[in-house]
């Protein structure tokens, strides 16, 4: 059976509104939840504004997520850090893909989930679903969301995990 991530509605919602909040620019965030035994559930994303933007790429500021991590450490909500977000965009007529970008996979780790999101300006209105690709989809306002899901397997290898939102598809 293929893993899956498993995201919850607030974190879902974060995510989406600070991909059109910084449309653009690129979006970053931490990913709060647990490992399971299919995979990974996401209870909370937090996007992060600090990190320097660009429509190429985000650098986070270390020392700032550093002291974010023990702050949520230090909380005991029961969840732990198990990755990271952030988005793709447009960049004029140039499509935005939820890919991994040689960037990106240098700075993931085995253990971890990584959601990408891909945002571009909507052509038409399309419900969410979910794709063959294993990834979810659909339009909000001006714009249409792509989100997949991706982890490390050895140095520089990943592979995509199957994303379930009930609050995006109302599919289980």
């Amino acid at each position: 059976m293929k893993k899956q991530v498993l995201i919850k509605d607030g974190a879902f919602l974060n995510m989406i509104v600070s991909a059109a909040e910084t449309f653009k620019l690129e979006t970053y965030g931490i990913l709060l939840g647990y490992r399971t035994e299919t995979g990974y559930t996401v209870e909370y994303a937090i996007p992060l504004v600090t990190p320097e933007r660009s429509p190429y790429h985000i650098k986070p500021n270390p020392r700032r997520e550093a002291r974010i991590k023990e702050l949520i450490s230090s909380l005991q909500l029961g969840v732990e850090i198990i990755g990271d977000f952030h988005s793709h965009t447009q960049l004029k007529d140039v499509k935005a893909l939820p890919i991994p970008s040689l960037d990106d996979i240098a700075g993931m780790e085995e253990g971890n989930v990584y959601i990408i999101i891909a945002i571009n300006e909507k052509e038409r209105d399309v419900e969410w679903q979910h794709n063959v690709d294993d990834s979810i989809s659909g339009t909000l306002e001006n714009f249409h969301l792509k989100m997949r899901a991706f982890e490390m397997r050895g140095k520089r290898q990943y592979r995509s995990l199957k994303v379930i939102c009930p609050v995006a598809t109302g599919i289980v």
